[in-house]
């Protein structure tokens, strides 16, 4: 039990053996959730320090450390399934544009064409008109990633 328990961290956490696209996932993801760690560190850190204004118990203290630390991990699970919605997309690119701050591509796939605004992880030049692309696309967060 333990050994094929083992084996199976060993094949979700292998990264000499991930393809280019996942290694592009587990960046790109890192980096979002990195960026939303930055709020709770900050309130663990204002806790811990600045409620020995307020009281001289360690306890109370301590509680409330482990509370907004609590609160902060339970906050970054919900952000990090949130990333984990991801849908496959393929079909031909019909419209690529590249807007203010985001992008538009029109895919078609079969007879009805798919209309997907992002915002990160894709690149200006792997995309060319009327060509065939496979992509995973998260709604929540407009974050693609081009499967190659």
């Amino acid at each position: 039990m333990k050994k094929e328990f083992r084996q199976e961290i060993k094949k979700k956490v292998d990264i000499k053996n991930m393809s280019e696209t996942e290694k592009n996932i587990s960046t790109l993801f890192g980096k979002m959730i990195l960026k939303k760690s930055i709020i709770p560190i900050i309130l663990i850190f204002t806790t811990l320090f600045g409620s020995k204004f307020f009281t001289n118990n360690i306890w109370i203290r301590l509680s409330l450390t482990l509370a907004v630390s609590g609160a902060g991990f339970y906050y970054l699970k919900q952000y990090r399934d949130k990333l984990q919605q991801l849908k496959y997309y393929e079909g031909k690119v019909i419209y690529f544009q590249k807007k203010e701050n985001y992008h538009e591509l029109l895919l078609k796939n079969g007879k009805l064409p798919i209309k997907l605004t992002v915002k990160k992880g894709i690149d200006e030049k792997k995309i060319r008109k009327n060509q065939f692309l496979k992509l995973y696309y998260n709604d929540p967060e407009k974050v693609a990633i081009i499967v190659e």
